[in-house]
């Protein structure tokens, strides 16, 4: 089995903060049934393990949901920022070469003919 970029959720205060934190930043964007379709979605491709998506689901039960969405599916800078939360909760610090991916990403949307040589 592969391994997952997050693989567990500390108990530790700085965690649980940092959980938190991403969950209310995800539920601006999706109601409780939908986060659990995109917590899904994220162990489907490696993201979370299933042990931390459950307890995600379960810490999202004492927050209010202001997704006004009725989809999971997102813009991609979300599930970038999702990533910036996991790299974080994982202990690794590997935000300078995310930030390099969502400035190219930025970059590709706003020119697409310098990438594409048009």
């Amino acid at each position: 089995m592969s391994t997952m970029l997050l693989e567990n959720l500390g108990e530790d205060l700085r965690s649980q903060v940092l959980a938190t934190r991403w969950l209310g930043f995800l539920l601006q964007y999706v109601d409780h049934e939908n986060l659990k379709k995109l917590l899904d979605y994220y162990h489907r491709i490696g993201w979370i393990s299933s042990e931390v998506k459950e307890k995600l689901i379960n810490l999202a039960e004492g927050i209010k949901s202001g997704g006004s969405k009725n989809e999971w599916m997102l813009p991609h800078r979300v599930h970038l920022t999702s990533l910036l939360f996991i790299q974080r909760l994982s202990g690794e610090n590997r935000e300078g070469e995310l930030a390099g991916l969502s400035t190219y990403i930025r970059d590709y949307i706003e020119s697409p003919e310098e990438f594409l040589s048009v």
